[in-house]
């Protein structure tokens, strides 16, 4: 044997005589088995819970394969060919190391084989199920499965132990313990669906018989009553009346109305519902129009990528087809055609343009092809348009509407059925549009010779024809604006305004037209006089104008009518009202002297003409009196500020970059698009929606059958695309879907900038744009699943309660339904059709009211999106708003005479109860019995080592070690969306028991638990007052500091370097969550500014795997990366927090130290002053040093005791204390408190007085007095006490074994108080004395 030293520092022996064979053998052992450092290893302080999941699914499938490959061999006991199998499996079977780890393993190994059986058995009976079930788990045991006959050492189930056993009698055992742990997975597929499914219909069904009996209809009917003193319990709905609002501050309570309800300023509810009802019916017209665009765009992609099959010339005759089958817009190019013949020829050509198409598409990885057809959008689209124009014609019946609306809507739409096409121009909508020269001049040409055969007077010459071009690229004619908010408002949307060619039309212009840039696919610019060409648009010029097109033409057409139909519904409800109306012919006979006014008008006058533009705008609403109260609300919306109005250009920039920053970690993060579709499901559950399978299956279906374009998803057999897509376009026009709060704030945001000339305006149209893609949709899509079951759940429970209980009555909550069936919903006076109807209302008005929605925010708290604050404001909005609906509508449906009402009722107030209490209780104590762990740790844990964000969030023990410490907490706060209510009581609970632990006073208790950092006003209000992504980024760079106080640069960087990191640090803001990189710096990077960009954490594990260079595995904050961790993080979204309880103690020592520091200076300061300085001051500044001082030193204390408490030792506890410098290390350990006492230099420079100073007197008696009583003080007395108490009753009791000194202890506790007070008083008089010569 020789032993070879390797240059490393390790050594190895090597069996062999020779040493050049050892010093061979020893090279190759080093090449073989690198060094790798300690922080490169990945150690059991770096393998996380989470990680654990991916590792026991890989490991259970590696399980599965192995207990099927050695199925033949065990029954054939060879036991040869057995082990090699499983030497074989060893090598990759990935090793779990936590308990959650061998669960999952467990689960894994059996489910995979089950979930194969499963399909081969689909449609068979439930015996041939359990079955095929119990067959795989006999296929895929491994002899490392116990049953539950083995735990107990008992029972028909208890293996046989093969170890004495061969040849026949292994091979039946084999089979035999096989066959057992099939037979108890077999009784688990029966018994567990079936217990559960009991366990939620008895919880359910006690629920319903609770909520049925009388003394809870009396409670409820109790608290609804105005006559009881219960009134005011709970919430309103929407916030409306909260009970301080009520006791005489009328004006504040009006002021909240308007501002933070949904209703705002309109009379009632339902008026304001009529409102919402408008946009979701422009919504679902959207919606339909997308998917149309959507086939036609999918279609013209796979023309523009396949150059092989189509040239240039054919993607522009394709667009001027489909322009031609849309619009049948006539040409001199085409004469002798009608515009019907002209849509038939291209209806022709584009059904052979699809005939190419799919001959040329390639098969999917199912074999299956895409459906693309240009054919099937342009006639879906055109069918849409068609189906808008059928809406004008019975609009136009109806004798409510004025002459002027009407006409209004016959010249822009109703005449043009089968062809209309909204024209629109780039002048008008692009700033940066400049027409060409040859533009200008053929339009001048134009203008001239179209006047050319008017009166002397009325001709143009070239200058006047400029002129008014000019005019026009200023905007000054009718259809000046194309933002949707303003074009809807315009009369008629084709004429020329102003000047000498008022009255006159652009159709017969097309030079001026082209001038302007008119937005179409038709690949030619024609003369009118005569077939000549003007000039030919490109490709992209026709691709931009015909989707342009398309889209404005539904988006304009859908605005008008939803408004005429709005002021319709408007005044056949004001109608159904009677005596409670609100708009009125004339004035009330009763009111008082102005308190009406009229609708558009300026003055009260009833003489007073009603202009055009008023009758236009306001329809039939024109003219009327309403109160001055509703006049605002009725004309323009609630008067609330817009910050990005008034050409703040730079402002608007700046609510782009919000928007996007937001848009960036929300719909481009994958672990937030996850979260996203998690939590959501929380929001039915709040209302006590859960337990119906088909109904989330076909809520699964029809939304993403509606993202794909293809039937997806489960319960696809059931029902066609037509019909998916039918429902889903019901469900927009319901207003259940399209309304997610977060995708509403952030594309209103980019429309801020948009509308209000930001600087960078096409960055911004280009989000703007991204907001259709996929991973938009996607994030849309996980919150519309859950609101789709929410609506099936609450219209099958009101189904099921009316048809249990026919006499019931139902209160409407729908203005449609109380116009249409009155104020009560009763079964026995409506068809079965009306019923059907009326309860499809009731139930989107239920899921609207009760599950975030941004069009029911209030338009205040929209408006905060503008601030410079907050992240996502109409978020945590909608929390408080529907909570408070669900709390309300819960009371209601409890004091309703019908049982089975009420049984919704107490559901729906258990649902809410569950999510806010029920659910995190149970989660908490779940996971402290399953780990061992307790929540004294968990508490020690928020006190000392959470991060801000984490301190009052729930956090559950999911993984401790041998000795129960625990290892990984997960934050259940992610993914309960209602923890926003809960965390300013978790705030306050827990400053109360930190601050009793801590020994601190009342007083710091209160204020901590109220105002504090951490208190509940901050965490209330932090959603809407935080700053938001991007201010954060701004505000950073401005102090040159980081919210954890790290600078962005150093003062010393150079100009370039300091320039590249604020950039990087300015783009972390808006960087998306899916980027595999960070921007950063680097001083050896070859981009400018030293620009470099960094892998995150997920490639960064998987580079390092790959490769395998652990280094590269370490993140940038020196933890090396669990690859499995990340990846099973990046999947679910779900994210463990490890208590790196070390490093959190150095950066709390440090923090320390700078607080020692900080809380020295208080009386520095201002013994050092120039001024004036009394001795009481001086010693009151002693006093406040020394308390700030105590205050920073107990908390260290604390984060040491808590550091105990999750397992360290004092030695592990010491080592980052003293790398951090902890100050008075001896005295901290010793629990007691280092007072502070100025220095000789601090108190001769305040006793000194010159021609720059005033002397400042010094009590030194006093300040060493107080001194004395402080230094060594105990951090916290009563916890010394009861410890002290402890040990004294453990030594007491008998056989009472004597605990051993703390050997690690680094020095003996501090003197008695009384001897270092006398001594401490002594010593600095006599200093004082001999320094400052005082008698």
């Amino acid at each position: 044997m020789i032993t070879v030293n390797l240059p490393d520092g390790r050594s190895v022996n090597v069996r062999t005589d020779s040493v050049d064979v050892a010093k061979s053998r020893a090279r190759k052992y080093l090449e073989d088995n690198p060094l790798i450092e300690r922080g490169a290893q990945l150690g059991e302080e770096d393998i996380g819970a989470t990680g654990d999941i991916g590792r026991g699914i890989g490991a259970g499938l590696v399980s599965a394969a192995e207990g099927i490959a050695t199925l033949p061999s065990q029954l054939a006991g060879d036991q040869e060919s057995e082990e090699e199998l499983r030497r074989f499996f060893d090598k990759y079977r990935p090793e779990v190391h936590t308990d959650l780890g061998e669960a999952v393993k467990f689960i894994t190994q059996f489910a995979a084989p089950g979930g194969f059986a499963a399909r081969a058995v689909r449609g068979l009976g439930s015996v041939a199920k359990v079955s095929a079930f119990a067959a795989a788990d006999v296929a895929a045991t491994t002899p490392d499965v116990e049953t539950l006959g083995d735990f107990f050492e008992a029972g028909p189930t208890q293996r046989i132990d093969t170890s004495d056993l061969n040849g026949a009698e292994l091979a039946a055992a084999n089979l035999s313990n096989r066959i057992k742990v099939g037979a108890e997975g077999a009784a688990f597929v029966l018994g567990v669906p079936a217990i559960a499914a009991l366990g939620l219909k008895a919880v359910g069904a006690t629920a319903g018989a609770i909520g049925k009996t009388d003394f809870v209809k009396a409670a409820a009917q109790a608290i609804k009553d105005p006559n009881t003193p219960f009134h005011e319990v709970g919430i309103k709905p929407d916030l409306e009346n909260p009970a301080f609002f009520r006791r005489n501050i009328d004006r504040l309570k009006k002021s909240y109305k308007k501002y933070a309800t949904f209703q705002g300023e309109m009379p009632d509810r339902f008026s304001k519902q009529y409102d919402a009802l408008r946009i979701s019916e422009i919504a679902a017209q959207s919606s339909a129009a997308r998917q149309a665009v959507e086939k036609i765009d999918s279609a013209v992609s796979f023309v523009n990528k396949n150059e092989g099959v189509f040239n240039n010339q054919d993607k522009s005759r394709i667009l001027n087809t489909l322009n031609d089958y849309l619009f049948a817009e006539e040409s001199l190019a085409k004469p002798g055609l009608t515009r019907k013949q002209i849509q038939q020829s291209a209806e022709k050509e584009l059904k052979e343009i699809d005939e190419i198409i799919g001959k040329n598409l390639s098969k999917s990885l199912f074999g299956k092809r895409k459906d693309l057809s240009l054919f099937d959008g342009a006639r879906d689209l055109r069918g849409q348009i068609d189906g808008l124009s059928d809406s004008v014609k019975d609009i136009l019946r109806d004798p409510i509407l004025n002459p002027e609306m009407q006409k209004d809507l016959i010249d822009t739409i109703g005449n043009n059925k089968t062809y209309y096409g909204m024209r629109l121009y780039r002048a008008l909508n692009d700033t940066n549009y400049a027409p060409t020269v040859e533009q200008s001049d053929r339009a001048v040409r134009e203008l001239v010779a179209t006047s050319s055969g008017l009166p002397e007077k009325y001709r143009l010459n070239d200058e006047q024809a400029r002129s008014i071009l000019n005019n026009m690229l200023q905007n000054n004619f009718t259809n000046a604006k194309m933002a949707p908010r303003d074009i809807i408002e315009t009369p008629v949307l084709s004429g020329v305004a102003q000047g000498m060619l008022k009255g006159r039309r652009l159709d017969n212009l097309p030079a001026v037209r082209d001038f302007l840039g008119e937005y179409t696919g038709a690949k030619d610019v024609m003369m009118r006089n005569k077939p000549e060409l003007i000039r030919a648009r490109d490709v992209g010029e026709q691709e931009i104008g015909l989707r342009t097109k398309m889209v404005e033409t539904v988006d304009v057409m859908s605005k008008q009518i939803a408004k005429a139909r709005y002021y319709k519904n408007l005044m056949d409800y004001n109608k159904a009202l009677g005596d409670k109306a609100f708009i009125f012919d004339e004035i009330p006979p009763n009111a008082q002297l102005g308190e009406y006014s009229r609708i558009g008008v300026e003055t009260a006058n009833p003489l007073a003409e009603i202009p055009e533009s008023a009758k236009r705008r306001f329809g039939p609403l024109a003219g009327k009196y309403v109160r001055n109260d509703y006049k605002s609300a009725l004309e323009n919306g609630s008067d609330v500020f817009n910050l990005a109005e008034g050409n703040m250009g730079l402002y608007a920039t700046f609510l782009g970059l919000k928007g996007m920053s937001q848009i960036a970690k929300t719909v481009y993060s994958p672990i937030t698009q996850i979260r996203n579709a998690t939590t959501a499901g929380f929001f039915a559950l709040a209302n006590g929606n859960v337990g119906n399978a088909k109904s989330l299956s076909n809520a699964v279906s029809t939304v993403f059958s509606n993202l794909n374009r293809r039937l997806t998803g489960p319960g696809k057999t059931s029902a066609t695309l037509a019909d998916r897509q039918k429902y889903y376009n019901e469900l927009v026009d319901l207003g259940v879907i399209n309304t997610n709060a977060k995708i509403g704030e952030f594309e209103s945001l980019l429309n801020d900038a948009i509308d209000n000339n930001a600087k960078g305006k096409a960055l911004f149209k280009w989000a703007q744009g991204k907001q259709n893609g996929f991973a938009a949709k996607l994030y849309q899509a996980s919150d519309d699943v859950w609101k789709t079951y929410s609506y099936e759940m609450e219209l099958g429970r009101l189904q099921r309660a009316l048809a249990k209980d026919p006499v019931a009555g139902i209160n409407t909550s729908d203005p449609r339904n109380f116009v249409d069936f009155g104020g009560v919903i009763r079964p026995s006076e409506l068809t079965e059709e009306q019923l059907e109807l009326a309860l499809k209302r009731e139930a989107a008005e239920i899921v609207k009211d009760t599950v975030p929605n941004y069009a029911r925010v209030p338009l205040f708290i929209k408006q905060l999106r503008q601030l410079p604050f907050g992240n996502f404001v109409a978020f945590p909005a909608e929390i408080i708003r529907t909570s408070g609906n669900i709390l309300g509508r819960g009371i209601k449906e409890l004091a309703s005479e019908s049982a089975e009402i009420r049984a919704i009722g107490m559901k729906r107030i258990l649902g809410l109860a569950s999510v806010n209490v029920a659910i995190p209780q149970s989660l908490m104590i779940a996971g402290t019995q399953l780990t061992g762990a307790d929540e004294e740790q968990v508490q020690a844990y928020k006190r000392s080592m959470a991060a801000d964000w984490d301190r009052n969030s729930t956090l559950i023990p999911i993984a401790t070690d041998k000795d129960g410490n625990i290892t990984d907490l997960y934050n259940f706060s992610y993914t309960n969306p209602y923890d926003y209510l809960k965390r300013p009581v978790s705030a306050v609970l827990n400053a109360v028991q930190n601050g009793i632990t801590k020994e601190e006073d009342l007083s710091d208790i209160a204020f901590k638990a109220t105002l504090g950092g951490d208190g509940a006003v901050s965490e209330f209000f932090s959603p809407f007052m935080s700053e938001s992504i991007i201010t954060e980024k701004i505000a950073d760079l401005a102090r040159n500091k980081t919210t954890f106080n790290r600078p962005i640069y150093r003062e010393a960087d150079t100009l370039g370097t300091k320039l590249g990191k604020s950039f990087a640090h300015l783009a972390d803001g808006i960087t998306p969550g899916f980027l595999p990189f960070d921007v950063t710096t680097s001083p050896s990077s070859a981009f400018p500014l030293s620009l470099d960009l960094r892998m995150r954490d997920l490639p960064r594990a998987v580079a390092s795997t790959v490769a395998g260079d652990e280094k590269l595995g370490v993140s940038r904050q020196g933890y090396r990366l669990d690859p499995a961790q990340e990846f099973t993080e990046a999947l679910t979204g779900v994210k463990s927090l490890k208590p790196r309880v070390e490093r959190v103690l150095y950066y709390r020592a440090q923090e320390a130290g700078r607080n020692v520091r900080d809380a020295g200076g208080i009386f520095t300061s201002i013994a050092k002053e120039r001024g004036n300085v009394d001795a009481e001051t001086l010693t009151q500044a002693f006093i406040t040093a020394n308390e700030q001082r105590f205050k920073a030193l107990r908390d260290l204390n604390m984060a040491v005791e808590d550091a105990k408490t999750l397992g360290l030792s004092n030695a592990e506890i010491i080592k980052p204390l003293r790398d951090a410098k902890t100050p008075y290390l001896n005295f901290l350990m010793a629990d007691r408190f280092k007072a502070f006492f100025p220095s000789k230099e601090t108190i001769s420079i305040a006793l000194q007085g010159n021609e720059d100073k005033l002397a400042n007197p010094i009590d030194l008696r006093e300040i060493a007095k107080n001194y004395g009583q402080l230094q060594g003080t105990l951090f916290r007395p009563q916890a010394a006490a009861e410890a002290e108490a402890i040990r004294e009753q453990q030594q007491q009791a008998p056989g009472a074994v004597q605990p051993l000194p703390e050997i690690d202890t680094p020095e003996p506790t501090t003197p008695p108080q009384a001897l270092v007070n006398r001594g401490v008083q002594a010593l600095r008089d006599l200093e004082l004395r001999k320094l400052l010569g005082i008698d």
